[in-house]
């Protein structure tokens, strides 16, 4: 039987859409596929008597459209290589959906087997500039999207309210775009850059 559990902490997100992403609206991807990248830094959490503070993941996602409409065709989970036996198995129990919650229904949008993947996490999440390095199969930074030169005004992070889970409970997000999202894992390649990114605050449990 799966342990009562809660994670809260930052989150950030990139993908091959142009900004901003509509797949966080309930509409089709920018283009025919989804390359997505999500990252949480866990600044507290806990998995029954198991804590997993100070731990980071990440799941890389392939769909053919906007995940959220059509399901995920392949994803990758990359756990920090820190973690401790218990911590890995209270993590892979949360991601995998055994113990519900939101990851409980993410499950029932997977259509093959998630690969598992351990690396060291370089994590850093300001609001206004974000990256996360994971080994070498992930390696993104972003930064909040500035105003077009030459406005008369000044560019500040701005608050994107969305229907997106991975941001929930509020759902808001720092609007930003990539310097540069690189990932080559069993679920897909990405090399790209000046593509959707953002930024925010997650709370799950279950």
């Amino acid at each position: 039987m799966a342990e009562k559990w809660k994670l809260e902490g930052s989150v950030l997100d990139a993908c091959n859409c142009t900004t901003l992403c509509p797949c966080t609206y309930a509409q089709p991807s920018t283009g025919p596929d989804c390359r997505v990248t999500l990252a949480w830094h866990i600044e507290k959490g806990h998995y029954g008597g198991t804590r997993l503070d100070g731990l980071s993941a990440a799941a890389v996602v392939f769909a053919n459209g906007d995940p959220f409409l059509v399901g995920i065709d392949r994803i990758s989970m990359i756990l920090d290589e820190r973690a401790t036996p218990a911590q890995r198995d209270a993590l892979l129990t949360i991601l995998g959906g055994q113990a519900g919650g939101l990851w409980g229904l993410v499950a029932k949008m997977i259509k093959s087997q998630p690969e598992v993947l351990f690396a060291r996490f370089d994590y850093a999440n300001d609001g206004k500039t974000w990256s996360v390095k994971a080994g070498n199969v992930l390696d993104l930074k972003a930064e909040f999207l500035k105003a077009a030169p030459g406005m008369p005004f000044p560019s500040n992070p701005k608050i994107a309210q969305t229907y997106d889970p991975f941001f929930g409970p509020s759902m808001e997000k720092v609007v930003g775009i990539s310097n540069h999202y690189r990932s080559k894992t069993g679920a897909t390649e990405v090399d790209l850059s000046g593509r959707y990114s953002s930024s925010g605050r997650f709370a799950y449990e279950g």
